[in-house]
């Protein structure tokens, strides 16, 4: 049986504007969601200063959903150490909020997910040397504040399964990456 070819594309609208390469638009993308976290954090700081905690709460929660959304995840490719230092301080601001407002379990959350993040961004074989490589860059400033989360409030399960998982799936993507 043969197969049917693809309809014609009609002819390209010469008035139209040529659309813009894919890296134009992941860098656009990339500078856009920057800068709207930018704005956000720098808002949600100066409530944090004033001491507006559950606004600056709002606030850090609204920047970091910011680089949790999918258009994110497909501009990490064009600023990767950016997108990744932004997750990293949204995750540990609102650690910093739920700390003040003496929730350290809230707070030790935040920076088991921030961990949990990375590690999965560093071990996933999708994202890229250059992804992978500021994820493991940014996952030694997540492993430290665990290690000194522990060391302020002792040894807890969260925070050690965190770190335990986070080596193993780091060994793991390191013998899979030498098998091929």
């Amino acid at each position: 049986m043969r197969t049917r070819s693809p309809p014609a594309s009609p002819a390209p609208d010469p008035s139209a504007p040529a659309p813009e390469p894919a890296c134009a638009t992941e860098h656009t993308a990339a500078r856009d969601a920057l800068a709207q976290w930018r704005e956000l954090t720098r808002q949600a700081n100066a409530a944090f200063d004033r001491r507006q905690l559950a606004h600056a709460q709002r606030l850090y929660r609204h920047a970091l959903r910011i680089v949790d959304a999918p258009a994110w995840r497909a501009a990490l490719a064009a600023a990767p150490d950016e997108l990744l230092a932004a997750r990293v301080v949204s995750h540990h601001n609102l650690a910093e909020t739920h700390r003040r407002q003496r929730d350290p379990e809230r707070a030790r959350e935040q920076l088991c997910l921030a961990h949990e993040a990375l590690t999965g961004i560093a071990c996933d074989l999708r994202a890229g040397d250059a992804v992978r490589r500021c994820a493991l860059r940014h996952l030694g400033r997540t492993r430290l504040a665990l290690l000194d989360w522990q060391s302020a409030r002792g040894v807890c399960a969260r925070t050690q399964v965190a770190l335990r998982e986070s080596a193993a799936a780091l060994a793991r993507s390191d013998a899979g990456l030498a098998a091929h």
